[in-house]
C-alpha cells in the first residue's frame, strides 16, 4: 500500500498474552483515534509469539505492539522473526514501566525493535510514538530514498588525478564529465578542486562570479542553497561547475587542515543528494584534502604518461600510495595519455613499473586538443569525430560499465 493510500490511518497489529491483558491499551488506542491525531485502525490481535509474527507477514501492518511476555514465544524472539520475515512492520515491545532500563531497551533494539514502551502508556505517549514510526516508513517518497534503493540512481564520485602536472588531466577531466552531462542532463557537477592553476573555467569559456575559495567561506554552514549559487553553468552540455579558487595558497589561505576536510566533507554530501555523477580535477599532490576525495570516490582516474621514466616512476609511487590507503585496486583506472610510437618508453613499460594493468590508452593528438582548449570548447563538442575524442567516449563508457558490472 503506498504512502497516499495510508495517508491519516495507522495500519496496527496489537497482542493479548491472556483475557484482559490489552484492556489499557485498547482504551488508549481509542482515546488516540477519537482525538485529531492519526486514525489507528486494529488489523488483528495475536495471542502469542508466533501469531503476532504470522500476523505481520500476513496482513503487513504499520506497526505491532508485541508484549514482552507471550505465550510460547516472547516479544522479543517474535520481534526477531519479524525484522526477518516482514522487516518493514515496525516493533514496539510493551514492557511494565518498572522494568524498563537500559539493558531492556538494549535487548529489544538487539532484535530489530524500534521502540520500547509501558503496557500502560497513555494516549499521548502512545500517539505520539505510533506517529513517529509511520513518519518514518514515509521516508520512502522521498528522493534520498531512491538514491539509496535504484541502483541506477546511486550517486557515483570520480576523482581525476595524476602524478605529474602537464599529462592532459584537466583536458581529460572537462570532457569526461561534458560526455556525462550530455547522457545525464542536470545531473553533474565538476569540481576543480586547484589552488593557482585551475584550468577548467578556461576550457569551457566560463564567465565566473564565484569559485570554490568563496564557497569555503561558509564553511560549517553549507546548505544546498549556497552551494548552488557558487556553480556556473556551462550552456551547451549543462555541465555545472564549481571553479578553483585564484587564492595563492588556495583553501589553506581561509581554512585549517581540520576544517578543510570537515568543508569537503559537507560540500560532497550535500552535492551527492543533488547530483548523480560529481566529479573532482584533483592536482598531483597527495595530502590530507586529496586523501579525503579519493577515499569518497568511487572510482580514481589515474593520468599518466610515457614521455619519461620520471613520470612512470611518480605513477607508479602514487599508485601504491593510493593502495595504501585500502583502496581497492579495482577502484583505480591507469589511464594512459598521449600513447604514440616515438616514445622511448612503452605501456608494457608502465604496467611493469606499477604492477597493475592499464584500463585505457588515448592516441597522442596534442594539436586537436590544444585547439579545443584555446577555444575553449571541449573536443568532444567541437572534434566528436577525432580518435581522441572517441578515446574519451570510451573511458566514459569503462566508468558505466564499472558501475554495472558493481550492480550486478
Amino acid at each position: 500500500m503506498s504512502a497516499e493510500d495510508k495517508s491519516g490511518k495507522i495500519r496496527l497489529v496489537i497482542t493479548e498474552p491472556h483475557p484482559g491483558a490489552s484492556d489499557s491499551l485498547r482504551a488508549a488506542l481509542a482515546e488516540t483515534s477519537a482525538g485529531t491525531r492519526d486514525t489507528v485502525q486494529i488489523l488483528g490481535v495475536a495471542r502469542d509469539g508466533l501469531e503476532a509474527a504470522q500476523l505481520a507477514v500476513q496482513l503487513a501492518p504499520d506497526v505491532i505492539l508485541l508484549h514482552e511476555q507471550l505465550p510460547g514465544m516472547s516479544g522479543y524472539e517474535a520481534s526477531g522473526m519479524i525484522a526477518l520475515a516482514a522487516p518493514d512492520v515496525a516493533t514496539v515491545v510493551l514492557v511494565s514501566r518498572e522494568r524498563i532500563n537500559e539493558d531492556i531497551l538494549q535487548r529489544a533494539l538487539r532484535v530489530g525493535a524500534r521502540a520500547v514502551a509501558p503496557e500502560d502508556a497513555s494516549a499521548d505517549v502512545l500517539s505520539q510514538l505510533l506517529s513517529d514510526l509511520v513518519r518514518l516508513a514515509e521516508g520512502r517518497a522521498e528522493p534520498e530514498y531512491e538514491l539509496i534503493t535504484d541502483p541506477d540512481r546511486m550517486p557515483v564520485m570520480v576523482a581525476i588525478t595524476g602524478a605529474k602536472g602537464g599529462i592532459g588531466k584537466t583536458t581529460i577531466a572537462v570532457n569526461l564529465a561534458v560526455s556525462f552531462a550530455q547522457r545525464y542532463p542536470g545531473q553533474v557537477t565538476l569540481v576543480d578542486f586547484y589552488g593557482q592553476y585551475g584550468n577548467i573555467p578556461l576550457m569551457l569559456d566560463l564567465t565566473l562570479q564565484s569559485d570554490i575559495g568563496e564557497l569555503a567561506t561558509f564553511a560549517g554552514q553549507l546548505d544546498a542553497s549556497v552551494i548552488e549559487t557558487h556553480l556556473a553553468t556551462h550552456a551547451a552540455s549543462g555541465l555545472r561547475v564549481l571553479a578553483g579558487t585564484s587564492r595563492g595558497g588556495g583553501l589553506r589561505d581561509i581554512l585549517t587542515v581540520e576544517q578543510e576536510i570537515g568543508f569537503l566533507a559537507d560540500m560532497i554530501g550535500i552535492m551527492r543528494r543533488n547530483y548523480r555523477f560529481l566529479f573532482f580535477d584533483v592536482p598531483p599532490l597527495l595530502g590530507d584534502a586529496s586523501s579525503y576525495i579519493f577515499s569518497r570516490a568511487q572510482y580514481i582516474i589515474l593520468v599518466t604518461g610515457l614521455l619519461d621514466i620520471s613520470t612512470v616512476r611518480d605513477t607508479a609511487t602514487l599508485y601504491r600510495q593510493l593502495l595504501d590507503m585500502h583502496l581497492s585496486p579495482d577502484r583505480v583506472k591507469i589511464v594512459v595519455n598521449r600513447v604514440a610510437r616515438q616514445w622511448a618508453l612503452s605501456v608494457d613499460d608502465l604496467q611493469q613499473s606499477v604492477g597493475a594493468d592499464v584500463a585505457l590508452e588515448l592516441p597522442d593528438d596534442q594539436a586537436t586538443a590544444l585547439a579545443a582548449i584555446n577555444e575553449g570548447v571541449p573536443l568532444l563538442l567541437s572534434r566528436g569525430g577525432t580518435p581522441l575524442a572517441k578515446g574519451l567516449e570510451d573511458l566514459g563508457k569503462l566508468i558505466e560499465d564499472a558501475m554495472v558490472k558493481e550492480r550486478q
